[in-house]
């Protein structure tokens, strides 16, 4: 896609931001379904592994850990390209500026509003609290394992954010509406962020502990949610849309990393309990 391509894109996306959250919200939903179709292929492999896998072979952990590091290297990869393409003349730098001109343009005020309201599933301090209570659950509940990797998850989440945002140093786009304020550097966005790897690990732990019927419904509203939040940025006029993008794909990718290390671990337990002698 070259830039005319791009800004033209961003154009239409400005004329209807409603319709585009709705057709967003569906294909999120379809992701989530994908992601969780990837997760129960991930858990059918792991039962014969348990049969010829020692209980002391701590190496199925360091090889989670080094596939771990391997995928946030190509990402880290990933976003910097998308924020150097985002620069005035790259391809992203065109359809931000024409998003973000005919959002500026056009958006209707009770769009704004709306959005504004919902972007709040991605607020800094209900996600905080909301990772107290659930670490707090889960470990009272004896869940300690999974309550180590939600709260890694969440706590590594922000610190990389926090980081990024401090070495990229993105200005935000203009926001005169006076609906929402956002202040701090734009790249990536820290809602989008946190809100996905709030959401995408809410229906993670959802396979984890509830029945099999649930788990649908919880990663089809993790996606919905995800997308909302990061869409509702973009529209608010707070953040580009490679912003979110970037957010989005720092958060995936920590959670990917997460959820091999958890499932590693719980794969390595299981060896050890099906041991002779154990």
């Amino acid at each position: 896609m070259n830039e005319m391509d791009a800004a033209h894109l961003g154009t239409l996306l400005a004329h209807n931001p409603l319709g585009w959250w709705l057709a967003g919200m569906a294909l999120a939903a379809l992701a989530g379904w994908g992601c969780l179709a990837g997760l129960r292929t991930l858990r059918r492999a792991a039962p014969p592994l348990r049969q010829w896998v020692p209980a002391q072979a701590r190496w199925v952990l360091v090889a989670a850990m080094g596939a771990s590091a391997a995928v946030l290297v190509a990402a880290g990869a990933v976003m910097a390209e998308l924020a150097e393409s985002g620069h005035p003349g790259g391809t992203w730098g065109a359809l931000d500026d024409a998003l973000a001109a005919g959002l500026l343009a056009h958006a209707d005020i009770a769009v704004l509003q709306w959005f504004a309201i919902v972007t709040h599933l991605g607020d800094s301090w209900a996600l905080a609290v909301l990772t107290v209570l659930v670490t707090a659950l889960l470990w009272w509940r004896g869940h300690r394992l999974l309550a180590t990797g939600w709260l890694v998850a969440m706590a590594g989440n922000g610190a990389l954010t926090r980081i990024l945002k401090s070495l990229f140093e993105r200005v935000r786009p203009e926001h005169v509406h006076g609906i929402a304020q956002a202040d701090g550097y734009s790249f990536p966005s820290g809602h989008s962020s946190a809100s996905m790897m709030a959401y995408a690990m809410l229906a993670y732990l959802a396979t984890r502990l509830l029945p099999r019927p649930w788990h649908l419904p919880a990663a089809m509203l993790a996606g919905a949610a995800v997308f909302t939040t990061g869409w509702s940025r973009v529209v608010l006029q707070v953040h580009y849309a490679s912003d979110v993008l970037a957010g989005w794909l720092l958060a995936g990718t920590w959670m990917v990393c997460t959820v091999l290390v958890m499932e590693s671990v719980s794969r390595w337990r299981g060896a050890g309990a099906a041991s002779p002698g154990n």
